[in-house]
């Protein structure tokens, strides 16, 4: 009897200690805070130091300028045709456009208050500044392969950290709150949908037009487009405000750095028909192919990059476009000064000419011209590469002579004449 009512005393005991664990993998499936995540998945600790944190691939510009200073090279005596190669240089090793913050986007911001170089500044060194600029790159790179998008500060606390360990108990049964990423950053393999929309707004809004291609607000609405609920979780609106505030003023400082001429010109957008246009204007005035670093060359680039043109195509502007090709036929005849000696000569493919208007005609159509090659004055050139006898600029009379119609034959009617007279 005892041992029964001992039993049944004992039962609800165990009822009642059971009931917690009930409880608790209800609460765990919807995810209540009274419950312990996993022991594998330690909740992020939000770290007051945060806001100190490195922050991706951007840095202060008065980095740059420090680097610049330390190799012994004034930024503010680079003229904006050298900040263009050190643009392309660190292009080239990135495989994208240097971000805001860059080493190159800074030479470019600096060059564009003094497009011509620094009134008394002496020139540059323009190896020290791509090799700076290569640098720049390949510590961009590391930097996005450790932490691709995200933040150190953002990302989840180890649970061997012994930060993680100081709050004991109460840390175990703290539910796993998840920050936003900080407004250095943005994690696109994780935004849903719906925040991609709500950055592409702020981001519209700032800019005043949509956000083009390349923008982190489109990427971030190609990336959400493979997994539009992201990871369950929802940034907050100021948040994706501020990056994209801060996107926008990359976009249009990278805008404004691309401008030439006047009025300024946006020639990173062109398209390829307008590149063509302005490679034509500019080689038809310096008499062969623009150089590299040429604005003409990186019309072309421009072109083959994006053959529509950009969100600010200026070939879809016929006033914008003649500008520019005004402005490379500027640029090729001061090439082409460069090119002719004091002495009123110059060089193209080893011969030597005396006017560069000769060297156009042999680069473009493959032969001196006619009316040029009759000229009586004409000088004589000399072929540089083998150094043989000098060779003139009249054409050979040879031609002339076989094209002569052929002269008639009299020996019959003399012959009759002769048998003739031996008759009579």
């Amino acid at each position: 009897m005892s041992a029964t009512m001992t039993q049944t005393r004992a039962s609800p005991s165990l009822i009642t200690s059971e009931v917690p664990l009930v409880a608790g993998d209800v609460l765990r499936a919807i995810d209540t805070p009274a419950v312990s995540p996993p022991p594998n998945s330690s909740p992020p600790a939000a770290s007051p130091t945060a806001p100190s944190a490195k922050k991706g691939h951007r840095r202060t510009s008065s980095a740059a300028s420090d680097i610049a200073k330390a190799a012994g090279i004034d930024l503010d005596a680079v003229s904006m045709a050298e900040a263009r190669k050190v643009m392309s240089e660190e292009h080239k090793i990135l495989g994208f456009r240097p971000p805001h913050g860059s080493f190159a986007a800074e030479v470019q911001s600096v060059a564009a208050k003094h497009p011509d170089r620094k009134p008394g500044g002496d020139a540059v060194d323009t190896s020290k500044l791509k090799e700076i600029a290569r640098e720049d790159a390949l510590r961009i790179l590391a930097e996005r392969k450790s932490s691709p998008g995200t933040d150190p500060a953002a990302l989840p606390v180890s649970s061997t950290d012994p930060g993680a360990k100081a709050n004991g108990a109460d840390a175990k049964h703290a539910a796993p709150v998840k920050h936003s990423p900080p407004e250095s950053g943005l994690d696109l393999d994780k935004i849903s949908a719906t925040d991609a929309r709500v950055l592409m707004s702020h981001e519209h809004r700032a800019l005043g037009f949509r956000p083009p291609p390349g923008s982190l607000a489109a990427e971030a609405q190609a990336a959400a487009a493979r997994h539009p609920d992201g990871d369950g979780t929802h940034l907050d609106d100021g948040a994706l405000r501020a990056i994209a505030v801060r996107d926008a003023e990359r976009i249009k400082a990278d805008r404004e750095l691309a401008l030439v001429g006047d009025p300024a010109v946006n020639i990173s957008a062109v398209d390829k028909d307008a590149a063509r246009e302005i490679v034509r204007a500019e080689a038809g005035a310096l008499g062969h192919r623009p150089p590299q670093g040429s604005l003409a060359a990186e019309a072309q680039s421009a072109g083959d990059r994006h053959p529509a043109g950009g969100s600010f195509n200026p070939g879809r502007d016929r006033g914008e476009l003649e500008g520019l090709k005004e402005r490379a036929r500027e640029e090729g005849a001061r090439l082409r000064e460069e090119e002719v000696g004091s002495d009123g000569w110059g060089i193209v493919n080893g011969a030597s000419y005396a006017d560069a208007t000769p060297a156009k005609d042999l680069q473009q159509n493959g032969a001196i011209d006619e009316d040029k090659a009759d000229a009586p004055d004409a000088p004589a050139k000399v072929d540089s590469a083998v150094e043989t006898e000098p060779m003139t600029e009249e054409r050979p009379r040879v031609a002339r002579t076989l094209a002569a119609a052929p002269l008639e034959r009299q020996e019959t009617t003399d012959s009759v004449e002769i048998v003739g007279d031996v008759l009579a």
